[in-house]
């Protein structure tokens, strides 16, 4: 669950680059980088950290070029060290950078299919894979002529043929221009935006990118399309991968997204305040005094959640803003040591009350048991725990940091088993169908909550990605 941002331009784009960066900061905090192209060389830099931390205001303004690429990451594949930081630089047959969000199912099978062709990963991450297929394909399809807008686009196609899994790309291809790819399934979302006088384009993956940047977000990038702004900002779209359906990711409008954020044609604050309203129609109907937020990204749906129920919204818990999100950190010890920073109660607005607590999502149960713990010692009487997402139930494969069925507190659980654990005076989740019904955009992947992979894989391959993951975490 990366961000990624591209931009081409008449002027130097290092900026812009930077402050959409600042903007997608939430889809990070592992690491960061941005690379630009002069039209002779690329300038840039990648490390570990949040992006206000990596990048100074000199360094910034070195980072000349009218092309550039920006990456936050957040580590799903590989361990988190400078090397494995994006976006990626190649060269062979001409520069290309590459920048990625979402995971491959296949990328043992990538890397095979390289070193078959005598070359060599020196990376963990599947980005590295999908460049050198696109890097070995590129280079089939020129040969020893100029690389054109023509053979990008015949060496994406068969890149796509190649991997399988989630991705949106954003690629730099020296002497053609700055391309755009999406999965055929369109899993992970990519946004096509630009200014008022079409003298820059920019891809992100969301819409909030551009909007900081004063551009206009004209569409989303298809299933399966490419998109590809030329040196003479010429657009050329062409679908290079069908699949039988789509398959948006349903967490992006639960917890990933910024609310601001439109995504698909969906505003992700709208299908928040939905979700708080489908959410009453599992309530259980406990005597309470007030609806709280985990905060910040269940505010939306608590809101709406306690307007239709005819209950005081309240504040309870306050956020210290300069700790990141806990969920994509990547150990529980982590988690655990944020949360202890990271929130505070409101004493006033807790003790003697009875409580629902409302989050938008429940995944390890590790941030949800210390709340209600904390709640508890500031002298809740009651603390009933709802959640906007139906139970999280199998491991995601396709970016969201949740990979073992081990780490899911609802796996093998009913409700009353995972409140054993949670220990709330009850606990509420949302339904599928009131899921649906809160986002109702056509071929949702919901794989998560319901099992059902979009994207054809056996049992074997979801056992060997979770070993590999914890392999990685180990290390």
């Amino acid at each position: 669950m990366c961000g990624i941002i591209g931009i081409i331009s008449t002027k130097d784009v290092s900026s812009n680059l930077y402050i959409g960066l600042l903007a997608l900061q939430h889809r990070g905090q592992d690491a960061c980088g941005m690379y630009a192209h002069d039209g002779e060389g690329i300038h840039g830099k990648r490390d570990v950290g949040l992006v206000s931390d990596v990048f100074t205001d000199k360094e910034i303004a070195g980072l000349k070029g009218k092309i550039g690429i920006g990456h936050v990451r957040y580590t799903t594949a590989g361990t988190n060290i400078v090397k494995n930081a994006q976006p990626f630089k190649v060269r062979m047959p001409v520069n290309i950078i590459m920048a990625s969000n979402g995971n491959t199912i296949n990328t043992d099978e990538l890397v095979d299919y390289l070193w078959d062709n005598n070359i060599s990963m020196h990376t963990a991450s599947d980005l590295e894979a999908i460049l050198g297929v696109f890097k070995f394909e590129l280079k089939k399809e020129a040969g020893r002529s100029k690389v054109t807008s023509e053979h990008v686009f015949n060496a994406a196609q068969k890149m796509m043929k190649r991997v399988r899994g989630s991705y949106s790309l954003v690629i730099m291809v020296e002497g053609v221009g700055l391309l755009a790819v999406r999965d055929p399934y369109a899993i992970r979302p990519l946004v096509f935006g630009k200014s008022s006088d079409c003298k820059s384009y920019v891809f992100a993956s969301e819409s909030v990118a551009i909007d900081v940047l004063g551009y206009k977000a004209m569409c989303d990038v298809k299933g399966g399309e490419a998109v590809l702004v030329d040196l003479d900002f010429k657009v050329t779209r062409r679908i290079i991968g069908k699949a039988k359906k789509r398959a948006h990711c349903m967490f992006e409008f639960v917890y990933f997204a910024r609310p601001d954020t439109v995504l698909d044609h969906m505003s992700v604050y709208e299908a928040r305040l939905e979700l708080g309203r489908e959410l009453t129609e599992e309530w259980c109907g406990k005597d309470i005094d007030s609806v709280i937020p985990a905060p910040d990204t269940s505010r939306t749906a608590a809101l709406a959640f306690a307007n239709k129920i005819g209950v005081n919204y309240r504040e309870g818990l306050i956020k210290n803003r300069y700790i990141g999100r806990t969920f994509i950190m990547p150990s529980g010890g982590q988690r655990r040591d944020a949360l202890r920073i990271k929130i505070n109660p409101i004493s006033s607005e807790i003790k003697g009350k009875k409580i629902a607590l409302l989050d938008d999502s429940i995944v390890r149960g590790t941030t949800a048991k210390k709340t209600i713990e904390l709640l508890r010692n500031a002298g809740a009487k009651e603390v009933h725990l709802l959640s906007s997402c139906p139970p999280i139930i199998k491991p995601c494969i396709y970016g969201i940091d949740m990979p073992t069925h081990e780490e899911l507190i609802a796996h093998n659980r009913n409700v009353d088993e995972i409140n054993e654990i949670l220990k709330a005076d009850s606990l509420t989740y949302q339904s599928v169908e009131g899921l649906r019904k809160a986002i109702p955009i056509d071929h949702l992947c919901t794989a998560c909550i319901t099992g059902k992979y979009p994207i054809p894989m056996d049992e074997d391959t979801l056992k060997r990605m979770a070993e590999k993951r914890k392999k990685e975490k180990k290390e």
